[in-house]
């Protein structure tokens, strides 16, 4: 019986990180910039590029709302999960708008800023632990969202791109206005991110490569906007901070 106190403790030590309880020093920043696949970089607010259809685009306005972020912690070893299970302390999880592991207030990132110029979504101060995956969620931006263009444009939108396209083996430049108050998810794979009391000021970078959104697809279809909503998520990377 006198084994019972060391384990009723090692359990508690060992759920209390999973129940929200953090080291207060940390803080993981969490950046987004944007920028062409090809590294290529622009500093006017125009972006020219070419599909993989051989359109040649010109945009002149691209506004794209981050709806949330949320880190993943790395899978926990089947030992310390079944201790996890047993433990009556911390195993409950709040799900709410914001929390240490997520952002939960939508941002809208415009091409307006030079091409690697970062915009912070936000800071979380996740507890200490190693860190897997990062998901985000693109959709509607509502009133509270950062960055939200005075006019209003972006509510309720997930994207909007404007500018001008010229189809293969076509001399004219035809005028595009896309948008779309849809939803789309990605998951993408860091790099065994571990945060701890020895390195409480963290960074991670997250970069959208514009040219790749009007790929498979033209900006002239009626139905492009669904393809680009996909690409917009598809085109999303994780980089290493400069």
């Amino acid at each position: 019986m006198k084994k019972l106190p060391f384990l009723l403790a090692a359990l508690v030590s060992l759920s209390l990180p999973g129940c929200g309880s953090r080291e207060e020093g940390i803080r993981l920043q969490l950046k987004l910039s944007h920028q062409a696949a090809n590294a290529t970089k622009a500093t006017g607010t125009a972006r020219n590029f070419t599909t993989d259809r051989q359109e040649q685009i010109t945009l002149t306005r691209a506004s794209i709302t981050v709806n949330s972020v949320e880190l993943i912690p790395c899978p926990e070893s089947t030992a310390l999960r079944w201790l996890r299970e047993l433990s009556p302390v911390g195993t409950a999880h709040a799900h709410t708008a914001s929390s240490p592991l997520r952002l939960g207030t939508p941002s809208v990132s415009s091409l307006e800023r030079p091409d690697g110029e970062p915009l912070t979504l936000g800071v979380l101060r996740p507890p200490p632990g190693r860190y897997c995956r990062i998901h985000l969620v693109f959709g509607p931006a509502d009133a509270d969202a950062e960055g939200l263009p005075v006019d209003g444009s972006m509510k309720d939108r997930t994207f909007v791109l404007e500018g001008w396209a010229r189809p293969q083996g076509d001399d004219a430049l035809q005028p595009f206005r896309l948008e779309s108050s849809g939803v789309m998810n990605v998951e993408l794979p860091l790099e065994s991110l571990a945060l701890s009391a020895e390195q409480l000021e963290s960074e991670q970078w997250l970069t959208l490569h514009y040219d790749q959104w009007l790929n498979g697809t033209s900006a002239l279809a009626s139905d492009a906007a669904t393809q680009v909503l996909r690409n917009v998520a598809s085109s999303t990377a994780v980089v290493a901070s400069p």
